[in-house]
């Protein structure tokens, strides 16, 4: 072996072996320097690295330094941002999707990176780059499949030792600190040996193939599917709860087939033009979902404000809505497949520079949620007793304080509002902290999801009061349903008389129980205590509201629920 391939064998075993081990501290700990690890730098170099190992050299140590450099910087500043100024930090928030953002633009943009470190040069056609791509993909799914068996194998070993009693084995094998190096090793070392066998390309092109015709029965599925939306209405889309999140899924299944079809944008790939024309018909559809998704995410804005999440969505609808237009309007102006390459250079870029501007105070997701909470709450748009300080505080990081400091400089501000931000300040990070690792919910988390749930009929919404008992029931109560219920969670209430023995009408609460499928509670309001009267079991694992309208009379006490054509009788709570 030479000692170039010596080198390169070395040093990506032993990052494969450090990006485990990182990763499995990760896993495995909860202090403070590790919740801080730099996970874009932990995953995408090692990645990069792999990826690009052909290129062995000078020029690919510098393009590493290079990356280095940009993503240190970009997470030196997220660290700052999300680092609370008064308080201890026992944990971070969530940062899978900044980490997903950095790591989809650096995967796209490495090609470009390879196809300069090979030429040396800047002016690469985009069919080198669109083929770069193309193969890092099919570098990284045949290491998912080798992975995949080796850990198959492992398993099968495993409990061939457990059977006789060398049970040690697996458990040595599957802790953390030998699982993760294991499995990163294991990537690491197919790409390389699948670098230097051409069955890789075979595999690609085949692949490329069958994408390329599954697209006219997509692109006739999607076309009839937006031309009934006129007919059908948008309300049982919104009902699904999770409309957004298909509609962005149709987007960018769209964007992979017409790219695995027309590739670079020189290949054919139907002879016949009625089948092209068919499979262009997707194309066309693609800013209708562009738009659904921004009207439905500006709902959800325009009633429970800008949050972290929601601003990460409309990244991600932003991003696929950029692709949508301009394949879009190329095909009307007659320029498909010639314009191809160009929409997807400049949509790159575009993504490029978003994703930098929100890893700067430009366009940060904490600093932009926590400026818009507090103009909510300072405009009278929220009640203050509904309005979550402790969201402010922990979850976005040294904005969140910011806005909470300015706050409590406020001359004007009322006594109540006073007492409840300084209830918040006295929380301690390890006492809120729990409360997402498992622990019984705080008060302010209870209220924080009952603020985000649905109310139906459009327009009602829950009394102060009876959010008020439902909380006192949730933090007090151990036995209170849907006690795994945390932030994020769907759920729905519902105004509905059930109950044949009374006038008043009943709330309905709908949420996740057993098996990812929908529970049902219902609760007798008519007294400033909500009572828990009966319960639903095993509604599906989606609630489309206008099946409410249709409850038919069956029990002697309360009448049942019909969804999709199953009845669902409501069974009477035991007294409390």
């Amino acid at each position: 072996m030479h000692g170039i391939e010596r080198k390169r064998y070395f040093w990506v075993s032993v990052s494969a072996l450090i990006q485990g081990l990182l990763l499995a501290e990760y896993a495995n700990s909860r202090s403070f320097l590790t919740l801080a690890l730099p996970l874009t730098l932990v995953l995408t170099l090692p990645f990069s690295l792999w990826l690009a190992q052909e290129h062995w050299g000078r020029r690919l140590w510098r393009f590493l330094a290079a990356l280095t450099g940009i993503l240190a910087v970009f997470y030196a500043y997220w660290l700052w941002s999300v680092f609370p100024t008064n308080t201890e930090l026992y944990s971070l928030p969530a940062q899978n999707m900044a980490l997903t953002r950095v790591c989809i633009t650096v995967f796209l943009f490495l090609p470009f990176f390879q196809c300069r470190i090979a030429t040396w040069s800047w002016r690469v056609p985009y069919s080198d780059v669109f083929f770069q791509l193309c193969r890092n993909v099919f570098l990284l799914f045949q290491a998912a499949i080798v992975t995949a068996i080796f850990w198959a194998l492992l398993l099968t070993a495993s409990l061939l030792f457990d059977i006789i009693g060398l049970n040690f084995i697996p458990q040595v094998l599957f802790n953390p600190y030998a699982a993760f190096p294991l499995t990163s090793l294991t990537v690491a070392l197919s790409i390389t040996v699948a670098l230097k066998r051409p069955g890789i390309d075979s595999l690609g092109r085949w692949i490329l193939a069958i994408l390329a015709w599954l697209l006219p029965p997509f692109s006739l599925l999607s076309a009839v599917f937006v031309a009934s939306l006129p007919f059908s209405g948008l309300r049982p889309l919104w009902d699904t709860g999770q409309a957004s999140s298909l509609m962005l899924l149709l987007q960018f299944a769209t964007i992979l087939l017409a790219n695995a079809a027309w590739l670079d944008g020189t290949r054919a790939p139907f002879p016949n033009r009625a089948v092209s024309g068919i499979a262009k018909l997707s194309l066309l559809c693609l800013p209708v979902y562009t738009a659904l998704c921004l009207y439905s995410l500006g709902l959800r804005i325009q009633q429970y404000g800008w949050s972290v999440d929601r601003i990460q969505a409309v990244f991600f609808v932003v991003v696929a809505g950029v692709w949508g237009i301009g394949y879009a309007g190329i095909v009307l102006l007659c320029q498909w497949p010639a314009m191809l390459g160009r929409v997807n250079v400049a949509a790159a870029v575009i993504l490029a520079a978003v994703t930098a501007a929100m890893n700067s105070p430009l366009l940060d997701p904490y600093r932009l949620s926590a400026d818009n909470q507090m103009e909510r709450l300072l405009e009278g748009r929220i009640h203050p007793e509904n309005f979550d300080f402790l969201y402010l505080r922990f979850s976005l990081g040294r904005y969140g304080n910011y806005a909470l400091a300015r706050l409590m400089e406020r001359e004007d501000a009322p006594e109540s509002l006073r007492e409840q931000l300084s209830a918040a300040l006295s929380v301690s990070a390890q006492e809120h902290w729990a409360d997402t690792r498992g622990a019984p919910l705080s008060e302010r988390r209870c209220r924080e999801i009952l603020a985000g749930a649905k109310v139906y009929p459009e327009g009602r919404t829950l009394p102060p009061q009876v959010v008020s008992g439902l909380v006192r029931q949730w933090t007090q109560d151990a036995s209170f349903p849907f006690p795994d219920v945390r932030s994020g969670s769907v759920l729905f209430f519902v105004f509905k008389k059930v109950a044949l023995q009374s006038e008043e009408e009943q709330l309905l609460l709908f949420g996740p129980g057993r098996d990812l499928k929908f529970d049902g509670l219902v609760f007798d309001v008519s007294s400033l205590e909500p009572r828990l009267v009966g319960t639903v079991y095993d509604l599906g694992t989606l609630i489309p509201i206008p099946f409410l309208e249709n409850i038919e009379t069956s029990e002697p006490r309360f009448k049942d629920l019909l969804l999709n054509g199953g009845r669902y009788p409501i069974v009477p709570a035991a007294p409390r």
